[in-house]
């Protein structure tokens, strides 16, 4: 299994609506990339770190699900016109747990 997350702060500029309709397309996902398992999308609460105002997190079976998500047409679409355009900061980590 591979958990694959994403930590973002929305630019300042971004308006209302528009944060919602992101945040709205990310809950559909999951219809769109069938392969993703456990996904979850939320703000962040930490009173330790605000650097990200919101985190999402999904699993993939195997690394090819994981590629087949992230180099999809979908995927590049989204990212270009839809993520970077409202997104100032972001953090992406993938990551296989380890069995200590």
């Amino acid at each position: 299994m591979i958990k694959h997350t994403l930590f973002f702060r929305f630019k300042p500029e971004a308006t209302e609506a528009q944060r919602k309709a992101l945040l709205a397309e990310y809950q559909g996902f999951p219809n769109v990339f069938p392969w993703m398992r456990n996904f979850s999308i939320g703000r962040n609460i930490s009173e330790r770190d605000s650097s990200f105002e919101y985190a999402f997190s999904i699993e993939f079976d195997n690394r090819e699900d994981l590629d087949r998500y992230l180099l999809s047409e979908e995927h590049e679409r989204h990212v270009v016109e839809r993520f970077r355009p409202l997104v100032a900061t972001r953090a992406i980590v993938s990551f296989v747990p380890d069995e200590l």
